[in-house]
């Protein structure tokens, strides 16, 4: 299966999200914040990354921008419960995917399962 890496300040959110896609098979990395996600993944090499948006320090749109930057191609997917124009900028700057909070385990899955099959497509903002 994927090498998925999780940046969210949140620990909780990160250890729900660690624990869905685990159960999938996946081996899951997780970040406490963007810099530390962009440090990951120079030395890991992961397949997927999922981003929240909204971090103190460097936000998801910067972490989106420089993983972008550093690594075309980088399959990303961004995630944010503010939806003021957040996940639209994320996919503008290259997430392939965009998922409002609160992400459902179904939900997720078929995204990871989606942005790791495919291509680069336009995604689509889902509850």
């Amino acid at each position: 299966m994927a090498r998925i890496l999780v940046i969210d300040d949140d620990q909780v959110q990160r250890r729900i999200i660690r624990a869905i896609l685990t159960e999938r098979g996946h081996h899951v990395t997780d970040a406490g914040d963007g810099h530390q996600g962009i440090r990951l993944q120079k030395e890991h090499a992961f397949d997927l990354v999922l981003t929240d948006i909204v971090m103190p320090g460097m936000d998801g749109i910067e972490t989106v921008r420089e993983l972008v930057r550093l690594y075309p191609g980088l399959k990303i997917i961004a995630f944010s419960a503010h939806e003021n124009g957040y996940l639209d900028a994320a996919m503008k700057f290259g997430a392939m995917e965009v998922l409002a909070k609160p992400l459902l385990p179904d939900v997720l899955t078929d995204h990871v399962d989606n942005c790791l099959r495919a291509g680069r497509e336009a995604g689509a903002i889902t509850n």
